[in-house]
């Protein structure tokens, strides 16, 4: 009797979500596509505030990284499609989870080498640290915008 082939659940695929709905999106230079929600999840009951940014590569629709500096439990992921697992953001008392995600863009070679973890090492390479710089000033922008204390 023939063994029957088990399917396996296929991940869902981490896409990037549109501009609109909240989500805006935020200029990080040629190779990048970025986007930025200030409370993606809406306002829960847990009073747990949901930013969120995402990155994938210009061109591609699926997430290389995707940032959740939540007011509790925050992490990243890289390539969420594929390894889905999160990693935390150590956020110290009196420091900002959005600060903490947002230093990997003012850190060049952390951002980098994330990217390289998500096996996007020739884009890793062609980035310009002033388009990284540039993308975390205008997410810490739009996050105080939504009416959010001051980040940074």
């Amino acid at each position: 009797m023939p063994e029957e082939l088990q399917t396996q659940p296929q991940p869902m695929r981490a896409t990037m979500p549109e501009d609109g709905g909240g989500w805006r999106q935020i200029d990080a230079g040629p190779y990048l596509h970025v986007m930025f929600h200030p409370n993606r999840l809406g306002r829960e009951p847990d009073g747990i505030e949901r930013p969120s940014i995402v990155v994938a590569v210009a061109g591609k629709r699926e997430q290389a990284l995707r940032f959740d500096p939540f007011s509790m439990g925050s992490h990243y992921h890289i390539r969420p499609s594929l390894r889905g697992r999160q990693i935390p953001l150590w956020v110290e008392d009196g420091q900002k989870p959005l600060d903490i995600a947002l230093a990997f863009f003012d850190k060049p070679l952390r951002f980098r080498g994330l990217l390289a973890q998500a096996e996007e090492d020739d884009v890793a390479s062609k980035l310009d640290d002033a388009d990284l710089a540039r993308a975390a000033r205008q997410i810490l922008d739009l996050y105080d915008a939504a009416g959010h204390p001051p980040a940074g």
